[in-house]
């Protein structure tokens, strides 16, 4: 049976996180389904981790709350009980654990490299900061790199609760670090990116090839920033393309009605449909994907090489989001003039490139694929 202790009896002492956020909707859940993760304390009755299911807990005016009893002398040393490790702990909690005995084990750690160097053994102190981590993350039952990257979840709620707080919440109602760890990434690039985005060329450019950074409704997490749709209409791609040139625009399977809507807002006319059929499959809800489109549009008349191509190209499928170079090779043959990737992740010879990312898949800094001859 898991023990209760009072709330007033519960230290909250100083904590990292100060501003608790709204705790309604927290208080509301609790008092429909109970608290279903214990508060996490110290057997003198110092709170480790759940501040905010204590407060939750005393809007709603309980007076005892469930806890889960850590000692953590026993934890720094390695000694505690197989029960406790396989309780389910939230993300949060195990960092909040992991701050707690940190500093105990650094302790002991300190106190063990000196009786080594009394012994002539020299031991640097970041090798005794990494022994102390390991044994922690041993004892948590968690990869060590899995409580670092929820410890950089919860520094950045700490340090900007309104803008990275929501991860937190869904680190621990998921369970999965790894997820908010990567939405964290991407939302700091795009944070990022406002500061610093790059300009856009300026033009007139005969042949535009673009690969939007499309926004999943579902949330999905990509490892890139991403637009809306209102926010890929209004690029300005009518002022950087000639009054006679060909639009590529790449989109995805989910994206593909919508699609037809960008061609117009940027001022051109759709034409025909190219479908890159890869070598294998990938995830999908309904269907699995196999094939990516690209809609070919038109404005005034441009110059088009029109041969036996046909709307299938069948290509290799390699890295997320990396268009085949065969496709390249295709609008080179067929399109001449001055060309813009935009959204581009690798730079190519005799092409303007777009992007933040514009050499994400070049092997080496300033190399450009070449396009294979046709």
């Amino acid at each position: 049976m898991t023990p209760v202790r009072s709330i007033d009896a519960i230290d909250v002492g100083l904590r990292y996180r100060q501003d608790l956020g709204d705790l309604r909707s927290l208080a509301q859940s609790i008092g429909e389904v109970g608290l279903l993760h214990p508060i996490v304390i110290t057997p003198e009755g110092r709170l480790i981790a759940g501040q905010r299911r204590v407060e939750a807990c005393r809007q709603l005016g309980w007076t005892e709350v469930p806890v889960t009893v850590v000692d953590l002398l026993q934890a720094a040393r390695g000694e505690a009980h197989e029960n406790f490790v396989r309780k389910d702990l939230l993300p949060s909690e195990i960092v909040a654990l992991k701050r707690a005995i940190e500093p105990l084990e650094r302790r002991e750690a300190r106190a063990r490299q000196g009786s080594r160097m009394d012994l002539g053994t020299s031991t640097t102190t970041a090798e005794g900061q990494g022994e102390a981590r390991d044994k922690i993350a041993r004892y948590l039952g968690v990869g060590r790199t899995t409580i670092d990257r929820a410890e950089a979840v919860l520094e950045a709620a700490e340090d900007d609760p309104e803008g990275f707080g929501h991860l937190v919440e869904q680190m621990d109602r998921s369970g999965k670090v790894a997820g908010a760890f990567r939405r964290l990434t991407v939302m700091k690039q795009a944070r990022k990116l406002e500061v610093q985005r790059p300009e856009l060329p300026t033009g007139p450019f005969q042949v535009v090839v673009a690969d939007p950074p499309w926004r999943y409704e579902s949330g999905s997490d990509l490892p890139y920033p991403t637009l809306s749709i209102e926010e890929i209409k209004g690029l300005p791609v009518r002022n950087l393309a000639d009054e006679n040139a060909i639009l590529w625009l790449w989109t995805t399977n989910a994206h593909l009605r919508v699609a037809f809507e960008v061609v117009e807002s940027w001022g051109f006319e759709y034409k025909t449909l190219l479908t890159w059929v890869k070598d294998r499959m990938g995830t999908g809800e309904w269907l699995r994907g196999k094939t990516e489109h690209c809609l070919l549009g038109a404005r005034g008349k441009p110059v088009f090489l029109h041969g036996s191509d046909t709307t299938a190209l069948e290509a290799t499928r390699r890295e997320h989001s990396r268009k085949p170079a065969e496709f390249y090779a295709l609008v080179e043959r067929i399109c001449p003039g001055g060309r813009i990737d935009l959204f581009s992740r690798q730079q190519r010879e005799g092409w303007c490139t777009y992007g933040d990312q514009t050499r994400q898949f070049n092997l080496a800094a300033g190399q450009m694929e070449r396009t294979p001859s046709s």
